[in-house]
């Protein structure tokens, strides 16, 4: 069965939503289906046409970039050719260019199916209200066009503006998450980047943008000293030393499209906590098992739905770390089911330094059977549902 996937990032870009697409195409693969991408040239370096690990990769050049997005006049005649050529097709939303492959898809009489991976949040502004307000609206035809529609959770779902219009369309399934698994060098290029280990690491995996609320964590970093300092009375703890307690580690790209101006927010908060934060920059996938290894929490910060689940704290999970999540629709589900870390309020530095000092210091109490991480989130259950809907 020949399978055509329609994103606007794909790999190398790094970003939740690519790697998602990534890992099932590349699964399916694996299962002899024949998988074609059809994205974006973001990257005007990298190849228009290339096969990887099994995946046919096209790339379409763009003429103009708007917001996080891209104008690609040949996207509409070369998408025709895809869809033709295909059996299915699963369109990866938000995505302007989606609906223009739904449309070819059911006009070509081919099965459509969409996964809303989340919803797009832009900062605010007059140019982005009227560039969000496009690619709603395009996302809504596309989903209008799809036979079936994806979506992560029933939590996520039932939260959001677009989807409650779809209920009949909709199935849910968790992400695809592969097992972590621990590359002993790269432990230790990454302890060399960190420095001389505190007792407790904290760590971040995202890229550097608005909608993971890194400012937040950076501001309770007070917050974090000052509990610690009152729990010593209560539990013992490693070192007497507050200033060397804990660090903060960030992997993840520290230029993600359309983020410049946080980028600077965010920075001028470093400057002010610099010897608490170390930035690991992007890592592999194959690396972030040792970046989950040397972790006591990972926190996932996210202040609106452009977040709808965060594959990392599973990721952490699996990989015996407890997460701190904000309550976020979806976001906040991977700790309710399994009960591994805690959900904190959104945008309240106060609750999150609180929450993360409690679970440094109480981690043993946080730490689940690792079999039931593995099977409630198991990568092969994802996949077959896939093969079953899209045939």
């Amino acid at each position: 069965m020949k399978v055509l996937f329609s994103i606007t990032y794909y790999f190398p870009y790094i970003s939740g939503l690519t790697l998602y697409c990534k890992r099932l195409a590349e699964a399916l693969v694996k299962k002899d289906y024949q998988v074609t991408v059809i994205t974006s040239q973001h990257d005007r370096k990298l190849p228009l046409r290339a096969m990887e690990s099994g995946v046919g990769v096209v790339r379409m050049p763009f003429w103009k970039k708007i917001s996080k997005g891209f104008l690609m006049p040949g996207w509409i005649f070369e998408s025709f050719r895809k869809v033709k050529k295909s059996d299915t097709v699963v369109i990866n939303l938000p995505q302007f260019e989606g609906w223009i492959v739904a449309f070819w898809g059911q006009l070509l009489r081919k099965k459509v199916i969409s996964i809303y991976h989340c919803e797009v949040i832009l900062p605010a502004g007059i140019f982005n209200k009227f560039v969000q307000l496009v690619l709603n609206l395009a996302n809504f035809f596309a989903l209008y066009l799809s036979n079936k529609i994806v979506t992560y959770t029933e939590d996520f779902a039932a939260h959001s503006k677009v989807l409650k219009h779809f209920s009949k369309k909709l199935e849910y399934v968790y992400p695809p998450v592969p097992i972590p698994k621990v590359a002993k060098r790269v432990q230790k290029v990454l302890l060399g980047k960190i420095g001389k280990k505190p007792d407790y690491l904290i760590g971040v995996a995202a890229r550097l943008s608005a909608e993971k609320g890194i400012e937040y964590l950076l501001e309770s970093i007070e917050i974090i000293k000052s509990n610690v300092k009152n729990q010593k009375s209560k539990v013992k703890v490693k070192s007497q030393k507050l200033e060397r307690c804990f660090k903060i580690i960030i992997a993840g790209p520290l230029d993600p499209v359309g983020e410049k101006k946080y980028k600077e927010k965010i920075m001028k908060l470093v400057e002010k906590y610099k010897d608490y934060v170390v930035f690991l920059g992007s890592l592999k996938q194959e690396e972030m098992g040792a970046f989950y290894s040397l972790l006591d929490v990972l926190v996932l910060p996210s202040i609106n739905s452009t977040e709808a689940f965060g594959m990392v704290q599973v990721e952490a999970m699996m990989s015996g770390v407890p997460s701190v999540a904000s309550g976020l629709p979806g976001v906040r589900i991977p700790v309710q089911e399994t009960g591994m870390g805690k959900v904190v309020p959104l945008k309240n530095s106060q609750k999150l330094g609180e929450t993360i000092a409690d679970v440094l210091i109480n981690k043993k109490k946080y730490i689940k059977d690792p079999y039931f991480i593995k099977q409630t989130f198991n990568m092969g259950k994802t996949v077959a549902f896939y093969q079953k809907i899209i045939a």
